[in-house]
């Protein structure tokens, strides 16, 4: 180890070139350098292979280096390798982390997940060995893994100068010029977000399950409900309008008593419009002969 108070290096592997298979990346050169380390580790006497985990994001970087280390650990048990979703909530005595990203435009997709790092860095008991591209990684995650490759350098525990700390690490300026951010804070941020897409979400399904219910588009049950009921005037409606036009400045009737339009009502709500000559008149029963037969809207 550069430094024996700190059982972690960074093994810069800047030569590697990332690839892809079509649906995941690998890198060979870290493949390659996976495997050293899992020998150097072996032939130390401190580990069995039992106590050895590789751990990557990428899936075809797995297949990769399991084909590699079947080479050097020929009958089982075998060197755990797993992607690091895979590796949750499990832990071992040396973990060895491929970054595989290397590029020269700073592109590091979900390595710069701070929880798949955590995840990676912390499942190791005694020993943490990270491979990755240093420039890629400083550019592309300047939130994650520029703070981390600088407390590498300030320890020493960097192996392109192992065991000299260049530079000066200070968490407390750090997380100040991040905003004061925190990891427990930054998930509570996430948290806070999804709880919110998830509000939206049941607000958008709640309208359209209105939507579906009223067969129109933005309007409710009671929306369209008073919408049929002024489309659909009744009879008696009509009867009282025709007696406020009775008393209306030159129609036919100008008196001013209110007793003619009340019994208008009083008519309209017993008796619907009957239309018919005078034969009709003559057939009708002796209930009708009690109130005067209304033949049209004249007769009002």
């Amino acid at each position: 180890w550069p430094r024996m108070e700190f059982p972690v290096a960074f093994v810069p592997v800047n030569h590697g070139i990332e690839m892809d298979d079509g649906q995941s990346k690998y890198n060979e050169a870290e493949a390659a350098a996976a495997c050293d380390a899992v020998a150097a580790l072996l032939q130390g006497g401190q580990c069995t292979v039992t106590d050895i985990a590789v751990v990557t994001p990428y899936a075809a970087q797995v297949r990769l280096i399991r084909r590699l280390l079947r080479k050097l650990v020929q009958r089982p048990p075998y060197v755990e390798v797993s992607s690091v979703d895979g590796f949750q909530g499990r832990e071992k005595e040396a973990v060895i982390f491929s970054a595989v990203r290397s590029n020269d435009y700073g592109a590091v997709g979900f390595v710069s997940d701070w929880r798949r790092v955590n995840v990676s860095f912390t499942r190791a008991r005694r020993a943490l060995i990270v491979l990755g591209n240093d420039h890629t990684l400083r550019r592309g995650d300047p939130d994650t893994w520029l703070p981390w490759l600088a407390w590498a350098d300030a320890h020493g525990v960097n192996m392109d100068k192992p065991g000299v700390p260049r530079g000066r690490y200070d968490s407390e300026q750090l997380r100040r010029v991040r905003g004061g951010t925190t990891a427990a804070e930054m998930l509570k941020h996430v948290l806070e977000r999804q709880q919110a897409q998830l509000k939206v979400a049941e607000q958008q399904l709640q309208k359209a399950e209105r939507n579906a219910v009223g067969h129109i588009m933005g309007k409710t049950d009671e929306v369209v409900q008073a919408e049929e009921e002024e489309e659909e005037p009744s009879a008696f409606d009509t009867l009282e309008d025709l007696a406020k036009l009775t008393n209306a400045d030159g129609c036919w009737d100008d008196s001013d008593d209110d007793e003619y339009v009340t019994e208008i009502k009083a008519k309209a709500s017993l008796k619907p419009f009957v239309t018919g000559n005078a034969e009709d008149k003559g057939t009708a029963t002796s209930d009708d002969e009690a109130a005067p037969l209304i033949e049209d809207a004249w007769d009002l």
